[in-house]
Protein backbone atom coordinates (compact mmCIF):
# COMPACT_ATOMS: atom_id res chain seq x y z
CA UNK A 1 0.00 0.00 0.00
CA UNK A 2 1.22 3.24 -0.66
CA UNK A 3 1.91 6.08 1.85
CA UNK A 4 -0.27 8.23 -0.21
CA UNK A 5 -3.11 5.87 0.97
CA UNK A 6 -2.09 5.54 4.16
CA UNK A 7 -1.31 9.28 4.91
CA UNK A 8 -3.80 8.71 4.84
CA UNK A 9 -24.37 15.51 10.52
CA UNK A 10 -25.84 13.20 12.61
CA UNK A 11 -29.92 14.10 12.68
CA UNK A 12 -30.32 16.80 15.80
CA UNK A 13 -31.26 14.08 17.66
CA UNK A 14 -27.84 12.38 17.70
CA UNK A 15 -25.31 15.29 17.87
CA UNK A 16 -23.07 14.25 20.99
CA UNK A 17 -23.25 15.90 23.91
CA UNK A 18 -20.85 18.35 25.07
CA UNK A 19 -18.89 19.84 27.92
CA UNK A 20 -16.42 22.85 28.65
CA UNK A 21 -13.23 22.49 28.45
CA UNK A 22 -11.66 25.82 29.50
CA UNK A 23 -14.16 27.51 26.76
CA UNK A 24 -13.71 24.64 24.57
CA UNK A 25 -15.78 21.69 23.59
CA UNK A 26 -15.15 18.37 23.89
CA UNK A 27 -18.27 15.67 23.08
CA UNK A 28 -19.36 13.37 26.86
CA UNK A 29 -20.84 10.88 25.08
CA UNK A 30 -19.97 8.32 22.21
CA UNK A 31 -20.61 10.24 19.00
CA UNK A 32 -22.48 7.80 16.59
CA UNK A 33 -20.76 6.26 13.85
CA UNK A 34 -19.21 9.21 11.04
CA UNK A 35 -21.39 9.01 8.35
CA UNK A 36 -19.18 12.06 7.18
CA UNK A 37 -15.56 12.38 6.96
CA UNK A 38 -15.72 15.38 8.85
CA UNK A 39 -17.17 13.62 12.07
CA UNK A 40 -14.36 11.92 13.00
CA UNK A 41 -12.44 15.14 14.22
CA UNK A 42 -15.60 13.95 17.09
CA UNK A 43 -14.57 10.69 18.01
CA UNK A 44 -10.96 12.12 18.12
CA UNK A 45 -11.84 14.25 20.45
CA UNK A 46 -14.25 12.09 22.30
CA UNK A 47 -11.17 9.16 22.11
CA UNK A 48 -8.18 11.36 23.06
CA UNK A 49 -10.08 13.36 26.08
CA UNK A 50 -12.68 10.91 27.49
CA UNK A 51 -10.49 7.94 26.85
CA UNK A 52 -13.46 5.23 25.94
CA UNK A 53 -11.05 2.99 24.95
CA UNK A 54 -13.34 0.58 22.95
CA UNK A 55 -14.72 3.49 21.03
CA UNK A 56 -11.65 3.33 18.73
CA UNK A 57 -13.22 -0.15 16.77
CA UNK A 58 -16.09 2.65 15.69
CA UNK A 59 -13.61 4.45 13.66
CA UNK A 60 -11.14 1.53 12.66
CA UNK A 61 -11.28 -0.39 9.75
CA UNK A 62 -10.26 -4.22 10.02
CA UNK A 63 -8.90 -5.12 6.39
CA UNK A 64 -5.56 -6.38 6.67
CA UNK A 65 -4.13 -4.07 3.98
CA UNK A 66 -5.22 -1.38 5.96
CA UNK A 67 -4.17 -2.07 9.18
CA UNK A 68 -1.01 -3.76 9.17
CA UNK A 69 0.93 -1.33 7.01
CA UNK A 70 -0.86 1.96 9.16
CA UNK A 71 -0.31 0.06 12.32
CA UNK A 72 3.64 0.21 11.96
CA UNK A 73 3.67 3.59 10.24
CA UNK A 74 1.65 5.12 13.24
CA UNK A 75 3.80 3.44 16.29
CA UNK A 76 6.83 4.38 14.39
CA UNK A 77 5.91 7.97 14.10
CA UNK A 78 4.48 7.67 17.70
CA UNK A 79 7.62 6.68 18.85
CA UNK A 80 9.35 9.49 17.11
CA UNK A 81 7.76 12.19 18.48
CA UNK A 82 8.22 10.55 22.46
CA UNK A 83 4.18 9.69 22.44
CA UNK A 84 3.93 6.25 24.67
CA UNK A 85 1.08 4.35 26.21
CA UNK A 86 0.86 3.67 29.82
CA UNK A 87 -0.19 0.25 31.23
CA UNK A 88 -3.48 1.08 31.89
CA UNK A 89 -4.26 2.41 28.43
CA UNK A 90 -2.58 -0.36 27.00
CA UNK A 91 -4.81 -2.77 29.10
CA UNK A 92 -7.62 -0.52 28.44
CA UNK A 93 -6.95 -0.86 24.53
CA UNK A 94 -6.60 -5.14 24.78
CA UNK A 95 -2.87 -4.90 24.31
CA UNK A 96 -0.87 -7.87 26.18
CA UNK A 97 2.60 -7.76 27.07
CA UNK A 98 3.35 -9.67 24.44
CA UNK A 99 2.29 -7.45 21.86
CA UNK A 100 3.07 -4.48 23.63
CA UNK A 101 6.47 -5.02 22.87
CA UNK A 102 6.19 -5.28 19.87
CA UNK A 103 4.22 -1.92 18.88
CA UNK A 104 7.44 0.00 18.04
CA UNK A 105 8.83 -2.34 15.55
CA UNK A 106 6.46 -3.98 13.62
CA UNK A 107 6.23 -5.14 10.19
CA UNK A 108 3.82 -3.84 7.70
CA UNK A 109 2.69 -7.56 6.97
CA UNK A 110 2.00 -11.00 8.61
CA UNK A 111 5.83 -11.73 9.58
CA UNK A 112 5.68 -15.79 10.23
CA UNK A 113 9.66 -15.71 10.80
CA UNK A 114 10.62 -12.76 13.08
CA UNK A 115 6.39 -12.35 14.19
CA UNK A 116 5.08 -15.92 14.20
CA UNK A 117 2.13 -14.74 16.68
CA UNK A 118 1.45 -11.04 14.89
CA UNK A 119 -1.93 -12.19 13.47
CA UNK A 120 -4.50 -10.01 11.78
CA UNK A 121 -6.42 -9.90 15.60
CA UNK A 122 -2.76 -8.49 16.93
CA UNK A 123 -2.72 -5.88 14.08
CA UNK A 124 -6.36 -4.70 14.32
CA UNK A 125 -5.47 -3.97 18.31
CA UNK A 126 -2.42 -2.63 17.19
CA UNK A 127 -3.84 -0.52 14.71
CA UNK A 128 -6.17 0.78 17.64
CA UNK A 129 -3.37 1.63 19.78
CA UNK A 130 -1.79 3.41 17.20
CA UNK A 131 -4.69 6.06 16.56
CA UNK A 132 -5.09 6.55 20.23
CA UNK A 133 -1.30 6.95 20.86
CA UNK A 134 -1.05 9.53 18.00
CA UNK A 135 -4.11 11.32 19.90
CA UNK A 136 -2.23 11.85 22.63
CA UNK A 137 0.35 14.21 21.20
CA UNK A 138 -2.45 17.06 21.98
CA UNK A 139 -3.69 18.36 25.32
CA UNK A 140 -7.40 18.18 26.06
CA UNK A 141 -7.41 22.06 25.50
CA UNK A 142 -6.03 21.66 22.39
CA UNK A 143 -8.11 18.83 20.79
CA UNK A 144 -11.09 21.51 22.42
CA UNK A 145 -9.91 23.92 20.26
CA UNK A 146 -8.98 21.56 16.92
CA UNK A 147 -11.44 22.87 13.72
CA UNK A 148 -11.87 21.75 10.22
CA UNK A 149 -9.50 23.29 7.79
CA UNK A 150 -10.08 20.69 4.35
CA UNK A 151 -10.96 18.01 3.20
CA UNK A 152 -9.50 16.71 -0.53
CA UNK A 153 -9.79 13.30 -1.96
CA UNK A 154 -7.07 11.04 -1.93
CA UNK A 155 -7.12 10.22 -5.43
CA UNK A 156 -4.31 7.68 -5.11
CA UNK A 157 -6.59 5.50 -3.23
CA UNK A 158 -8.53 4.77 -6.36
CA UNK A 159 -5.95 2.94 -7.64
CA UNK A 160 -7.32 -0.05 -4.68
CA UNK A 161 -11.01 -0.67 -6.52
CA UNK A 162 -12.85 1.64 -8.24
CA UNK A 163 -15.05 1.75 -5.07
CA UNK A 164 -12.38 2.78 -2.97
CA UNK A 165 -13.13 6.43 -1.43
CA UNK A 166 -10.45 7.96 0.85
CA UNK A 167 -10.64 11.79 2.12
CA UNK A 168 -7.77 13.78 3.12
CA UNK A 169 -8.66 15.66 6.05
CA UNK A 170 -6.79 18.64 7.52
CA UNK A 171 -7.75 19.65 11.49
CA UNK A 172 -6.04 22.51 13.23
CA UNK A 173 -6.54 25.24 15.75
CA UNK A 174 -5.38 29.08 15.80
CA UNK A 175 -4.79 28.92 11.64
CA UNK A 176 -2.87 26.24 11.66
CA UNK A 177 -2.85 22.94 10.49
CA UNK A 178 -1.94 20.47 12.74
CA UNK A 179 -2.99 17.16 11.92
CA UNK A 180 -3.77 14.83 8.67
CA UNK A 181 -6.63 12.47 8.67
CA UNK A 182 -6.86 10.12 6.39
CA UNK A 183 -10.80 8.67 6.37
CA UNK A 184 -12.18 5.42 4.73
CA UNK A 185 -15.37 4.77 3.49
CA UNK A 186 -15.97 1.32 4.86
CA UNK A 187 -18.51 -1.33 3.35
CA UNK A 188 -20.98 0.20 5.89
CA UNK A 189 -21.17 3.36 4.11
CA UNK A 190 -19.71 4.98 7.35
CA UNK A 191 -15.85 6.44 7.87
CA UNK A 192 -12.83 4.99 9.62
CA UNK A 193 -9.87 6.74 10.04
CA UNK A 194 -6.97 4.57 7.38
CA UNK A 195 -3.96 7.15 9.12
CA UNK A 196 -3.06 10.08 10.46
CA UNK A 197 -0.39 12.28 11.30
CA UNK A 198 0.82 15.46 12.44
CA UNK A 199 1.92 18.23 10.32
CA UNK A 200 3.91 20.46 12.63
CA UNK A 201 6.28 19.84 15.24
CA UNK A 202 4.79 18.67 18.52
CA UNK A 203 7.68 20.22 20.45
CA UNK A 204 7.31 24.26 18.88
CA UNK A 205 3.35 23.61 19.24
CA UNK A 206 1.79 26.55 21.57
CA UNK A 207 -0.84 23.96 23.32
Amino acid sequence: MRRTLMLPLASLLLVPAFISCGGDEIPTTPPPAATEPADILYHLQYLAVRKDYKHVTLIAPITPDVVFPSARQMHMDAKALGLTLTPEELKGLGIDEKLAAKLDALPGGPDAVNFPDYTVKEARLAYNAGIYRLTKGLTAKSWGKMRHMGIVDNTAARQFGAQTIVKDMSLGFDGNKILSVSCLKKPDGTYGVSFMRYLVSLQGLKQ
